[in-house]
């Protein structure tokens, strides 16, 4: 028997045991890097280095993980927690920001309703008798 049938994560065989963690803190690293993406003239690797350093890991860390996030059998616990605290405030803060873009849409319809139900003074509208 080969040693590659005794191994149960080998890449050549197309078995792996990835984790859910592993995948959950990729999609949360993946998301602090389109966060901290400038645009033109900035790479992913810089915005995912500015991510990790947001998070508190180190880029080495956010590296290892977005190089073989889909071999790891798991991540460790502190680069876990780090990237869900830092996806949770970024998740908060944009439910934040979208609570007050409706809390405003919200009073300047009223401003609006409240306009269109005030009266509307005698002969507005009317042309003059002398024109």
């Amino acid at each position: 028997m080969s040693d590659t049938r005794r191994v149960r994560s080998d890449p050549k065989q197309g078995v792996s045991v990835m984790s859910s963690a592993t995948v959950e803190a990729f999609e949360y690293l993946n998301a602090g890097t389109k966060l901290h993406y400038r645009g033109c003239g900035d790479t992913p690797t810089a915005a995912r280095a500015r991510a990790a350093r947001d998070a508190g890991i180190t880029p080495a860390q956010a590296e290892r993980l977005w190089k073989r996030w889909r071999q790891m059998a798991s991540v460790d616990g502190d680069v876990y927690r780090a990237l869900r605290n830092r996806y949770e405030t970024i998740c908060h803060q944009i439910e934040t920001k979208a609570d007050g873009y409706e809390a405003e849409r919200r009073s300047l319809q009223d401003r609006r309703n409240a306009d269109l139900q005030r009266p509307v003074p005698s002969g507005a509208g009317m042309a003059s008798a002398q024109d």
